[in-house]
This record gives structure tokens, sequence and C-alpha cells, in this order.
């Protein structure tokens, strides 16, 4: 009877050691393989090129990765044997007829010519931000443009009138950065101008335009009525107004290589035989 027993409790603990080794082994096996297919990240590059986890392709990045199709782009018609690879179907740029037009420039504006190779207009605020900017500079130019060449012509003759010393350096230059002479202009006319370009500015900032459309200065009624003339008469300032900036630039390099004031240059290109 005792003999029997034992034997019987002795299969027993052998089936039972054997069936918990098993069960060990078979979760063991089974940690281990979810432990193999699990992503690793390393964003401190600790995996070596060469190491198991990187040629198992287990090192993934934090970051989503990115699938984004360019367009195959042929400004140059460098592809004649591959019609079918190039697309067509892209918005070019006008001013620079090799790029695509950026996203956030959508002919929506007046001289809207697809220009910004560095993307500084990214999104609509970033658009309407430089547009801003863009049309307070263009119209100081337009103003210094034209009170440049006047300063030239009537400094010396204003400045005799009143018994004053003139303001032109050598050359009859206006003052400048480049020229110099700027510390000869009194101290209260650069209060008077910074005092207004400030309020002008918290005027702006405080209103609500969107910066789409400009607020209207027409005393003298010539603004059209038609939407079409509109826009022309908007591209064609906006166009005068860059060129003033680069008028206003040209100025100072010029009159700083020359040594000579604008308005002698250009007497001496129109009467180059009176000069």
């Amino acid at each position: 009877m005792f003999l029997v027993l034992a034997a019987l409790l002795t299969s027993v603990k052998g089936f039972s050691s054997v069936s918990l080794k098993q069960q060990y082994e078979i979760s063991s096996l089974g940690m281990a393989s979810s432990i193999n297919e699990r992503p690793l990240y390393d964003p401190l590059n600790l995996y070596g090129a060469n190491s198991k986890e990187r040629k198992e392709f287990r090192i993934r990045s934090l970051e989503p990765e990115l699938k984004v199709n360019k367009p195959v782009l042929d400004p140059m018609n460098l592809y004649p044997n591959k019609v079918d690879e190039v697309d067509k179907n892209v918005d070019m740029s006008d001013a620079l007829p090799f790029m695509p037009r950026p996203t956030s420039l959508k002919r929506e504006l007046a001289g809207d010519v697809g220009f910004d190779p560095f993307n500084f207009a990214d999104t609509e605020e970033k658009l309407i931000w430089q547009r801003k900017a863009e049309l307070k500079h263009a119209r100081v130019a337009m103003l210094a443009v034209a009170g440049w060449m006047l300063s030239e012509l009537f400094d010396k003759p204003l400045a005799s009138m009143f018994n004053l010393d003139s303001l032109l350096s050598v050359g009859d230059r206006a003052p400048s950065l480049l020229n110099g002479g700027l510390d000869k202009v009194n101290p209260l006319f650069w209060v008077v101008v910074l005092s207004t370009a400030g309020l002008v500015e918290i005027r702006t900032l405080s209103s609500d335009n969107d910066g789409k459309e400009e607020s209207l200065w027409d005393p003298l009624g010539l603004y059209p009525r038609s939407d079409s003339e509109r826009k022309q008469i908007e591209a064609d300032e906006i166009n005068n107004r860059r060129l003033a900036m680069l008028a206003f630039v040209g100025f100072g390099a010029q009159e700083f290589m020359t040594n000579t004031g604008i308005v002698n240059n250009l007497m001496k290109y129109l009467l180059p035989h009176q000069s």
C-alpha cells in the first residue's frame, strides 16, 4: 500500500516538474522572441554600425518617416528622351522659372511673381507680415529717392538764401552712411523723423487690417473702379516701389564709388559734351 502511494507521488512530482520546466522554457522563448522583435530607439547613437541590433534593422527613428514625392523638373530640357518622367503640371515661379512657385504665394497679392527663394513667407501669417514690411520700406524708399535728388539740387541755393552752411559733402553728395555728413544734420530733424515713424507704426499695429488690402489714400480720386484696372495699377505701383528700393541702394553705392553726386552724374550722362 505504502509502496503504491510512494510510486504515485513520485510520478506526479516528476510530471509536474517536467510540465513546469516546459512551461518555463516556452514562456522564456516567448519573452525572448518578443524582446528580439521589439524596436529599439538610439538617439545617442550608442549602437555601432556593425551591431546585431542594427543588422537586424531593430533601430528605429524617434520621428515618423516622411515619404515626400518631389516633382521632377526640367527647366533646361535636359531629359529629351524621358518626357514621361518630367512633371509638367508644376506651377513654376515667374521670377525664377527654374524653381517651383512657393505654395504660400497664390497670386492673390499685387506684384506676386513667385519670388521667395529663401522661403521667408512659408505661412500666411508670415506672408502678411512680409507684405506689410515691403510696403512700408517701399514707400519710404520712394520718398527717399525723390528727397535725395531734391536735396542735391536745392540744398546750396536754400542754404545761401538763409545764410546757413550747406550739408552737401565733396562732389555735391547728399549726407549718407557712406558719404558721411549725417552729424551735420540738426538733431531736431531726427527727433521729428523717429517720432513720426513711431506714431505710424503704433497706428498700424493697433489697426485691424489683415495686410491683404492696403489702406487706401486717394485724395484726388485717381483710384479706378473696375477690378481689372485696380489690379493693373496696384501691380504698377508695387513695381515702382521695388524699383525705388533698388535705386536708393544704387544712389549710395554710386556716390561712394564715383565721389560725385547723383545729380551731377546724371547731368554728365545726359549732357556729356557740357561736362
